[in-house]
């Protein structure tokens, strides 16, 4: 049984950030302890601070009883339909990003009924103009694919097989990757280093030279020694803006964005400057004419419009593209701080 989550963002234009995960993954219980977390708010350090939280009251109050429910020792029952939570990610209490998150019942990604064919397509179709991709796996799915259980294996090289649809259906979009590895508690300091190495060579066609893609690899996790005996929530949960990592996927989302907005505000302000100065060659030439030319064919006032608007844009791309960098200077140390991160295969 598998789920899957899409994060659509509203900067200037509407962007999807698409969680793909396996079954017992700790998806579900992550939403939670991460609303709870990024909530409080992560503080950087020039006191400026970055919040996660849904503008949706009855939404909020859903997700903290939620995570109440594990802070009274019991885990949140599973999914049994698809469920939608909304999110704003501010800064300075600016809005960066605003994004829905949804949690399509279980099975339905791997799902083999002929049955649920259509409604398992418009899923896949969903994520087609997706932003970023979030791949989750459990770390007891990767031990025990270390210890070459089949079916542990099976549900890792699925991921592949996600990841393939995705290429097939977009024409190999470069979107930007990342596989989540979710309760590291379960592993030691040595251990996560095998792990993320050994999940990192199962999907090694993400991380190859020659790409053109930026992908990363973390380790996730709600607290310590934690465990799940028959829905009793055992162990010690940790919950905080930075506490296990819990942060570093919606950071690299963050991340990705923002980048893909620097590129987009280049293209803008490269777009602009070029007709920048072709109007003024041509007002230049304009100036040239005689009066008699100009009385029957005058086009100052056409060129200068055209000078002063795209003298406009570049002063607004050139603002756009400070606040941009700003940002992400902000964010990048918390990212590498947390997750490898390689960008056509080169590790930043």
């Amino acid at each position: 049984m598998l789920h899957s989550f899409n994060i659509n963002t509203n900067m200037e234009k509407n962007r999807k950030i698409s969680f793909y995960g396996l079954s017992r993954s700790g998806k579900s219980c992550y939403i939670f302890a991460m609303a709870q977390a990024l909530s409080q708010g992560l503080c950087f350090p020039d006191g400026e601070i970055l919040t996660v939280k849904s503008p949706i009251p009855m939404q909020m109050a859903k997700l903290y009883k939620s995570y109440q429910q594990m802070t009274d020792g019991r885990w949140p029952a599973g999914n049994t339909e698809s469920v939608d939570y909304n999110f704003n990610a501010r800064l300075r209490l600016e809005k960066l990003m605003s994004f829905n998150l949804k949690d399509y019942r279980g099975g339905l990604l791997d799902t083999c009924d002929e049955d649920e064919i259509d409604e398992q397509d418009e899923l896949f179709s969903s994520f087609e103009d997706s932003a970023v991709l979030l791949f989750f796996v459990g770390a007891d799915t990767v031990i025990k694919a270390m210890e070459k259980d089949v079916e542990s294996n099976i549900k890792l090289n699925f991921l592949s097989t996600l990841y393939e649809n995705f290429l097939d259906r977009t024409n190999d979009a470069r979107t930007p990757v990342m596989i989540v590895i979710s309760k590291s508690d379960m592993l030691s300091p040595q251990e996560l280093l095998k792990a993320k190495e050994f999940t990192k060579n199962k999907l090694q066609s993400m991380f190859g030279h020659g790409t053109n893609i930026t992908a990363a690899i973390t380790t996730v996790t709600l607290g310590k020694n934690l465990s799940n005996e028959n829905g009793e929530l055992e162990g010690d949960l940790i919950i905080g803006p930075t506490a296990g990592n819990i942060h570093i996927p919606i950071i690299y989302s963050l991340f990705c964005v923002i980048s893909n907005k620097i590129e987009e505000a280049i293209g803008k302000l490269s777009s602009a400057q070029d007709d920048y100065k072709n109007a003024q060659n041509e007002l230049n030439n304009e100036m040239s004419k005689s009066a008699f030319e100009k009385f029957f064919n005058n086009n100052e006032n056409k060129i200068r419009n055209r000078i002063n608007s795209s003298n406009n844009i570049i002063g607004k791309e050139k603002e756009a593209l400070i606040e941009l960098n700003n940002t992400l200077s902000k964010i990048k140390p918390f990212l590498l701080n947390g997750a490898d991160v390689y960008i056509n295969g080169t590790k930043l």
